[in-house]
């Protein structure tokens, strides 16, 4: 169990914390919803479907840079709040998980981006060369995710390493984030395929949901330091 006379700066602001705790939640279902839409493999095909869902495109990449950007001060809170355990490593956790959430909400935008811009000089004709440039950033758009996945499965890690020798946090939380972690690491085992994105995702999103329930209800305080 943590110092109670650490636990105080912990929770400094919970609300606030439980605020972007929860709108990180949020965002990462929404990115979800991004990641699981049917995208044939086949080059005119996806063009086709690019065309009829151009301000979809647009949508996805509002989501996900939001998503990297609201989703770093959850982060940061998770650091302070399993600091008593290790500050060394709470604090590579909170850098390993910024940096690649950051990463791959680059990477994100980036892809629509590209999508955009093939639409846009695509025009009502459409010649080999358009159909190379979205097969092309179509194998691409994994190998933009793949650096941030990995690197935010690490961090992704060691707040569920934190999180189970800590008493802060329940250990089925813990065991998320271990498996959210395992899925980010070992991404690249699965080729061209979201499904361990999707899983890691779905589990920072489960972080985020329950500790902004807990902290919402709670103030500031020196003693119970206790989330399970």
């Amino acid at each position: 169990m943590s110092d109670p006379s650490s636990w105080e700066p912990n929770l400094d602001r919970p609300r606030i914390f439980a605020g972007f705790a929860l709108l990180s939640a949020v965002l990462s279902v929404g990115l979800l919803v991004v990641i699981v839409q049917p995208v044939s493999p086949d080059p005119a095909a996806l063009l086709a479907y690019m065309t009829a869902h151009e301000r979809g495109i647009v949508i996805d990449a509002v989501v996900a840079l939001s998503w990297a950007v609201f989703s770093i001060p959850f982060i940061v809170g998770l650091g302070q709040l399993l600091r008593p355990k290790s500050p060394s490593l709470a604090l590579a956790a909170v850098v390993l998980s910024a940096g690649g959430v950051l990463l791959l909400g680059y990477g994100m935008r980036m892809s629509a981006g590209a999508e955009l811009a093939i639409l846009a000089m695509g025009g009502p004709s459409v010649g080999p060369e358009t159909l190379h440039d979205v097969a092309f950033w179509r194998f691409l758009s994994y190998t933009l995710g793949d650096p941030g996945l990995m690197t935010w499965g690490l961090g992704q890690l060691l707040f569920g390493w934190l999180a189970w020798r800590s008493s802060v946090l329940p250990n089925w939380l813990a065991t998320i984030g271990l498996i959210g972690g395992f899925a980010g690491l070992f991404t690249d085992a699965v080729y061209q395929s979201p499904i361990l994105a999707l899983l890691q995702i779905a589990c920072f999103a489960v972080w985020g949901f329950f500790t902004a329930a807990k902290l919402a209800r709670r103030q500031p305080a020196k003693h119970e330091p206790s989330l399970a």
